[in-house]
């Protein structure tokens, strides 16, 4: 009889153990609800260019914020995701930059290239898109750098309400408000 009472008592104590496992479980390693293949931010600016030892630059920028390229990877809306430097320190012969938004906060967007390392291999066609996590494609274009150290404007626009306000891209070139880097 005594026996059987430590058997008893013994697997309601695993039973209990069983269910607190049961109820903890989830919020240990919660059921991922996003995409994985989702977009890492709420805008996303990308640039690629041909294969080479070719050194482009993303640089953008949001309302009075300090543009983010290579020497000011982020700020308070605008991250870079990395400076591809063309060939030097890279495995792959893919060029490409990426940068993202924390939020779309309301104000004008500017998004531009530059030819950083471009002597002798001039001119060099920049495809450029800009593409908001929700709503698809804002801006897919190519940029054509024609000589060295030179930077061009791919878009501007403004966003409202986490929206692209209508009529008011343009790729006319505006100096960006850079910080020391």
């Amino acid at each position: 009889m005594i026996r059987t009472l430590i058997q008893d008592v013994l697997l309601a104590m695993l039973l209990g153990v069983a269910a607190v496992i049961m109820f903890i479980l989830p919020s240990v390693n919660p059921a991922a609800k996003d995409d994985p293949a989702q977009l890492p931010g709420n805008l996303v600016a990308s640039i690629a260019w041909p294969a080479g030892p070719i050194d482009v630059d993303l640089w953008v920028q949001q309302g009075d914020d300090l543009a983010v390229g290579y020497s000011n990877k982020s700020g308070r809306v605008w991250s870079l995701l990395r400076d591809d430097l063309g060939t030097a320190n890279d495995d792959t012969p893919l060029n490409y930059e990426s940068a993202f938004t924390r939020g779309l906060p309301d104000g004008e967007y500017a998004i531009n290239v530059r030819c950083f390392g471009c002597a002798g291999h001039v001119p060099v066609p920049v495809s450029v898109e800009v593409r908001l996590a929700e709503g698809g494609v804002v801006w897919r274009g190519t940029v054509d750098l024609l000589k060295d150290k030179q930077e061009r404007t791919a878009i501007r626009f403004r966003m409202a309400g986490g929206q692209v306000v209508s009529g008011s891209a343009s790729n006319v070139f505006k100096q960006m408000k850079r910080g020391e880097g």
